[in-house]
């Protein structure tokens, strides 16, 4: 009988190569070039598989006649290879190559991209376009971790047919951000250019555009807010020489007069305790990780943005070390086997005691959370061992998932809240403490979760204080705090606004395109001015509630109530009118974007710090012969040979924040799936020289050790 020979397509290398493993008969898949792309070859009986890996997505939307990047508007679109679109995806015409190669004698075609919308996606266009056997033979693998056993029974159970309505929906959602990112983007791009004021790119979109507006809207919040003063009433006691901060009843007193009143009246008095109120509180163990808890507590624990702790997750997810991360569940199924997990993970020293706790109850069973997701459960450990040394933000976060995961499991913890209440017959004051009776999960989840317990007095009711001290204290209302990429996220996420794999590289662009800065987030003049341009004429683009419709009708389509080629047809409906408007405009746009351009570009390349040497502007620099950057002085013609240098990879932003060793500005460096480097040009600079120092130094301590030694070699030939 001849051998059937099998096509599977996985999402990347590192993918293709873990599912070769787990369904060669031997555990031991032959690796093969062709055209340079690496193609694994199992036996399994009498099946050949061939897994070919993608690099992400192959094929991209594209216009179907207008092929020039400066055209708009553009409303016809197709897919087509990225090899053919984009000079930088021009080595992925080979893999395209290799994979038709081996898909001409193949017999059966299989997607095993990650199953979510783009992994159907990616599947999908490659098996179409790449191998034209869409319709007749592809199938469907879907699992949610790489481990062999998983993808083991995924290759078994595997679908007869692919995921359409998931294909759809992915493609409506690229097409979409194609055609709204495509003609807005130029527009604005080509309107500021236009102007002869120097090239920007400026780009806005479905998602992009609501976004950066939520941001503007707090920053004018800020900028318009009023302070408002009231005063607080600060009061210690003492009790049995130990000093404990004490409540005011009301928090905010509206006047200086009232507060003084209350300071008089309580001065150098006593204070008895007329009533004192407890109460147990249980609080169950948190829900397992969906992707944005666990970029939220990534955020808070290690200072990861969101786009890192995906990156992050995703290499844990391709080592085999953590369940998929792109997932909205808070649910833990069983079938994922939480004691065989609960004894792999017992297998590492860091573990064993508290997993050995867990399983020796009678029965396990996670809390799990209000969210869903048909796709994939919630993320969890596999309990696989590493095969590789990790780097420290990957043993940071899969510690921190195993912990999440383990503290599911465990009971409620309880803590006793105490109130006492303080008075004098004319201001009363409380006193509150906590003491954590039963740790539960809380054991589980350290250090990520701590005790907070704060011990009380022993005071009864009748007993009576002395007042250490009081004071009224004048303070201000606040301005709504600043988003951070966290708060951004979560914000974008209740306003249902991109989508779980999206929404943090959107946050990505919107740094790189120089709309906002810092990590407490701020926007620009150039986004201000954006968002006031969009909103005025073309509000639609900017409202988060029509992005919202939009997601809702890809949801509609996935569930197969919904069609593809209607919500398309309905949103070319709503933008041509707006993009026809905004090009009727175009000269007077371009020239408010190209003013404000050139004045954020100028205030981005400049310091405020002046120059050492000779009090003039510093500036960042690119040199026409290396097109490396630094940073130069001004003073260049008059003289002046001051420069520093500065990291060539990645966006630079010079910050308001100062070295606190030398007082120079610090400057913030941006590079896609790393954590934002700060760092000052000045301090590098010298801690540079102090290393060339003592490296001279070192060299010549060793010259003359070695001529010290020679000499004492030497030394008894001439005393003979």
């Amino acid at each position: 009988m001849d051998l059937i020979q099998t096509l599977i397509v996985c999402e990347k290398p590192d993918a293709a190569a873990r599912v070769a493993r787990a369904l060669d008969d031997d555990s031991d898949p032959r690796r093969m070039k062709t055209r340079g792309v690496p193609i694994y070859e199992s036996r399994r009986g009498k099946e050949t598989i061939f897994v070919c890996p993608a690099l992400g997505h192959l094929y991209a939307v594209d216009s179907k006649t207008h092929t020039g990047r400066r055209y708009y508007p553009v409303w016809d679109c197709t897919w087509k290879p990225k090899s053919l679109i984009d000079k930088e995806s021009a080595k992925l015409a080979r893999w395209v190559q290799a994979i038709s190669y081996v898909a001409k004698n193949s017999d059966r075609f299989i997607n095993a991209c990650d199953y979510d919308i783009e992994g159907s996606l990616i599947g999908y266009t490659i098996l179409r376009y790449a191998c034209n056997q869409v319709e007749s033979k592809a199938e469907r693998m879907k699992f949610s971790t790489m481990t062999e056993k998983e993808l083991q029974t995924a290759y078994k159970t595997r679908a007869p047919h692919l995921d359409i309505t998931q294909v759809e929906a992915g493609q409506c959602r690229h097409e979409l951000d194609w055609l709204y990112g495509i003609n807005l983007s130029r527009l604005l791009t080509e309107s500021a250019l236009r102007q002869n004021r120097g090239y920007s790119t400026l780009s806005t979109g479905r998602v992009q555009g609501p976004t950066l507006k939520f941001i503007v809207e707090r920053e004018e919040e800020i900028q318009c807010f009023a302070p408002t003063p009231f005063w607080t009433i600060n009061t210690t006691i003492t009790h049995n020489r130990v000093i404990y901060q004490i409540d005011f009843e009301k928090e905010k007193i509206p006047t200086t007069a009232e507060a003084e009143q209350i300071v008089t009246a309580c001065k150098s008095g006593l204070l008895e305790v007329v009533n004192v109120e407890s109460r147990n509180i249980q609080q169950p163990p948190p829900y397992p990780f969906d992707l944005s808890t666990l970029q939220s507590e990534a955020y808070r624990r290690f200072g990861f943005s969101p786009a890192r702790t995906l990156a992050l997750a995703e290499r844990l997810y391709l080592d085999a070390l953590v369940s998929y991360p792109r997932t909205s569940s808070q649910k833990l199924p069983p079938d994922i086997g939480y004691q065989d997990i609960l004894r792999r993970l017992a297998r590492r020293a860091t573990y064993v005691d508290l997993t050995l706790k867990l399983l020796n109850r009678t029965s396990i069973r996670p809390n799990q959370g209000p969210n869903q997701d048909s796709a994939h459960p919630a993320i969890y450990p596999t309990g696989e061992a590493p095969r590789r040394a990790l780097i420290q933000p990957e043993s940071n976060l899969l510690d921190l998932i195993i912990k999440r995961f383990m503290a599911t499991f465990a009971e409620p913890s309880l803590r006793k809240a105490t109130k006492l209440t303080l008075s004098n017959d004319q201001c009363n004051f409380f006193l509150q403490g906590s003491r954590l009776m039963k740790s539960g999960w809380i054991e589980y989840y350290q250090p990520y979760a701590s005790d907070d317990s704060q011990e009380l007095p022993d005071l009864e009711i009748g007993h009576r204080v002395s007042i250490e001290n009081i004071e009224s204290v004048e303070k201000f209302t606040e301005p709504p705090p600043r988003y951070n990429p966290s708060s951004l996220l979560r914000k974008m996420e209740d306003a249902n606004i991109g989508t779980k794999a999206t929404r943090a590289e959107i946050i990505e662009i919107l740094y790189r395109r120089g709309y906002i800065k810092e990590t407490r987030i701020e926007a620009t003049p150039l986004a201000q001015k954006i968002i006031t341009i969009l909103d005025r004429h073309c509000p639609i683009i900017v409202d988060s509630h029509f992005t919202a419709q939009l997601e809702n009708q890809m949801e509609r389509i996935q569930a197969g109530q919904e069609t593809r080629t209607r919500v398309l047809a309905q949103t070319l409906e709503q933008l041509r009118p707006v993009m026809l408007n905004l090009i009727s405009r175009e000269s007077e746009l371009g020239a408010q974007l190209a003013e404000i351009v050139v004045a954020q570009r100028k205030s981005n390349l400049t310091f405020s710090y002046p120059c050492p040497s000779c009090d003039s502007d510093l500036t960042i620099i690119r040199s026409r012969t290396s097109g490396k950057r630094f940073i130069g002085c001004t003073g260049f013609q008059k003289g002046c040979r001051f420069t520093l240098p500065l990291p060539q990879f990645g966006t630079l932003t010079i910050t308001q924040r100062t070295c606190k060793i030398c007082g120079f500005q610090l400057i913030m460096v941006r590079s896609k799936g790393r954590r934002p480097m700060v760092s000052c040009p000045r301090c590098y600079t010298t801690k540079s020289k102090s290393r060339q120092i003592l490296n001279h130094a070192a060299k010549s301590r060793q010259a003359i050790e070695s001529t010290a030694n020679s000499l004492l070699e030497v030394a008894p030939l001439v005393k003979d």
